[in-house]
């Protein structure tokens, strides 16, 4: 059987090292919990230094300064289907949490660059080209992994932190570079267009993101958001109060907002954040007009971070007027968190309303 197993592999190794990297996102998709807790944190160090390792020896071997030893021989054919499975958890993991901290348009975007690599990676005329590719997305893993971590360090987002995680990728980077480098001397052009022109060029990518405000915020993300027509607290507790009939699931609270004279609408917020995380939110709210949306109430919101199912808290507005609204949770470097629209609608009606009440 295990022949049977090492014959297919062969066979077939473009579509298994592509399984490879399917199997490393369904399974991190199962395994991965709170960004901020050290096992996870330890647990894509060892597998970003892994990648490293097999992708050195890889290009060592390539110019004959590196042989597996006999015993182990049988297992390094396989180094490539285990980058993969490595490149696909740490992708996983990352896309997660970006996800997490935008938009679906965002993430998915994200999905679609990370399946276009690995397609081209696979096909025939860039096999040549697979170590240069494993090392672009290894570059892009790395930049991620210290782009959530040195904020979650630090207790804060914004420019400092970003910079920080940037210099902290590339001193990983130097000290790989450095070391193939010592091990390869007369391949040098080879080793910085293999290593160090990728990740200079996903780094740039990543600042350009970062300043034009695409990059989601991480390590923040949104829980909850909704809209509803009352909020209050009752111990460790909100009560929820909502008008919205149960066939709309798909609204988030009372997103058509029905409205008598005194009502206010109230925007209920749920925020995760690292433990000992600061950071103080805005929250806009726009008005549709007839030329677009226009220019935003903001109300502050300062949140701490540890709990597990995130910060709670609410704003309310009680001035409005009939039309389209949108809220959006911004963060203190100006970049979003998260929105929601909602529809204001005059309630003329002077029956009772049936409510009912969401705890959280």
């Amino acid at each position: 059987m295990i022949e049977r197993a090492k014959a297919f592999y062969r066979d077939h190794e473009p579509a298994c090292t592509a399984g490879f990297f399917v199997a490393g996102f369904l399974f991190d998709t199962l395994a991965v919990g709170r960004i901020d807790k050290l096992h996870n944190i330890i647990h894509q160090a060892v597998y970003l230094s892994l990648c490293a390792l097999f992708t050195s020896l890889e290009l060592r071997e390539r110019h004959g300064r590196f042989a597996p030893p006999e015993r182990l021989k049988t297992a390094w054919r396989y180094h490539a289907g285990a980058t993969h499975f490595m490149l696909g958890t740490l992708l996983n993991i990352y896309t997660l949490f970006f996800f997490k901290s935008a938009s679906m348009g965002t993430s998915f975007l994200f999905l679609v660059i990370l399946a276009a690599l690995l397609a081209v990676n696979e096909l025939k005329p860039f096999e040549s080209s697979g170590t240069l590719l494993r090392t672009t997305l290894f570059s892009l893993c790395l930049v991620s992994y210290f782009t959530y971590l040195v904020p979650t360090l630090m207790g804060r987002i914004g420019a400092l932190p970003f910079l920080g995680s940037l210099v902290a990728a590339s001193a990983c980077v130097a000290a790989l570079t450095w070391r193939l480098e010592v091990r390869l001397p007369e391949h040098k052009p080879e080793v910085r267009r293999h290593v160090v022109y990728p990740f200079a060029a996903v780094a740039v990518l990543f600042a350009v993101l970062y300043f034009a405000k695409v990059i989601p915020p991480v390590p923040l993300s949104l829980s909850e958001i909704g809209v509803y027509h009352e909020v209050r607290r009752e111990g460790g507790r909100f009560a929820l109060t909502s008008t919205r009939p149960r066939w709309k699931f798909w609204q988030r609270g009372d997103q058509t907002f029905l409205a008598r004279p005194g009502d206010a609408i109230y925007c209920w917020i749920s925020v995760f954040s690292p433990t000992n995380f600061r950071e103080r939110l805005e929250v806009h709210w726009r008005f549709r007009e007839p030329g677009g949306w226009g220019e935003p109430e903001v109300i502050p919101l300062p949140i701490t971070g540890g709990r597990d199912e995130g910060w709670r808290g609410f704003t309310a507005k009680a001035k409005h007027k009939p039309g389209r609204w949108r809220v959006e949770v911004v963060t203190s470097d100006g970049r979003e968190l998260g929105r929601i629209q909602l529809t204001v609608t005059p309630d003329e009606s002077v029956l009772p309303r049936e409510t009912r009440i969401i705890w959280r």
